[in-house]
């Protein structure tokens, strides 16, 4: 896995953001096995941050991985509107500089064994006037993890990622399908094989579906016990590292 990993979506809602904190915690786990080490975890840019009602994407990457870090180290750029990066900082007059995520990024990376970043949403988002989330990527020299649905659909939804990717001269690493839920074994399992046919790229987890969002510190703790559990069980953490 390099010395990290860019992680990204086929389209909003697929689950990045949780993929990326068992993903956290898992490769901690890993590394405390083996004698020690650090991940980091990053947040370049997260919108949405205005909603009072729900947790921030850096809040859920801290409460979901266990990690020692701090709210406030796991973000660069927050804006309140839940729209698309560059026009929630174009709403505020703000702007996003490519040149300083690079900059932190590379200060990121140097300081962790492992780097796992969220992306925002699919590798074609616009970050600014003229970027978007893959030149991040590439900045970053990192690889790709693409986080998929598990049903109808996701094939071409990956396949289009995958070449997106490989055409903004980018590695992907691997698939995650993620939100399986029951009664879909069958589905689940045909679509990995189409894409790993089509794609030339291995699906390295099948996560399934757990419903609901902690509230108290119990829950959160409960809940990363059992996704610990999943991820053992459902990620081929050996193809990542």
């Amino acid at each position: 896995m390099a010395d990290g990993v860019f992680i990204t979506g086929t389209d909003k809602g697929v689950g990045m953001t949780l993929v990326a904190s068992v993903l956290a915690a898992a490769l901690q786990r890993r590394l405390d096995e083996e004698g020690g080490g650090r991940v980091g975890l990053w947040k370049p840019v997260q919108t949405g941050v205005g909603d009072a009602s729900s947790l921030s994407d850096s809040a859920r990457l801290v409460l979901g991985s266990g990690l020692s870090i701090r709210e406030a180290d796991a973000f660069s750029y927050a804006f309140p509107d839940p729209v698309l990066p560059w026009m929630a900082a174009q709403r505020i007059g703000a702007r996003i500089s490519l040149a300083q995520l690079e900059s932190e990024g590379a200060e990121r990376l140097a300081a962790s064994d492992r780097l796992v970043v969220d992306g925002a949403g699919g590798l074609a988002v616009p970050l600014t006037d003229r970027h978007v989330v893959a030149d991040l990527a590439a900045a970053l020299a990192l690889p790709v993890l693409i986080v998929a649905r598990p049903g109808v659909g996701t094939v071409n939804h990956t396949l289009l990622t995958v070449a997106y990717a490989r055409g903004a001269g980018l590695s992907p690493i691997g698939v995650v399908l993620n939100g399986c839920r029951d009664g879909q074994a069958d589905v689940v399992a045909e679509n990995a094989m189409m894409i790993e046919r089509f794609a030339d790229v291995p699906v390295i987890g099948k996560l399934p579906w757990i419903p609901g969002t902690p509230e108290s510190d119990a829950e959160w703790s409960d809940w990363r016990r059992r996704w610990a559990e999943v991820a053992d069980a459902a990620l081929d953490l050996d193809r990542l590292l």
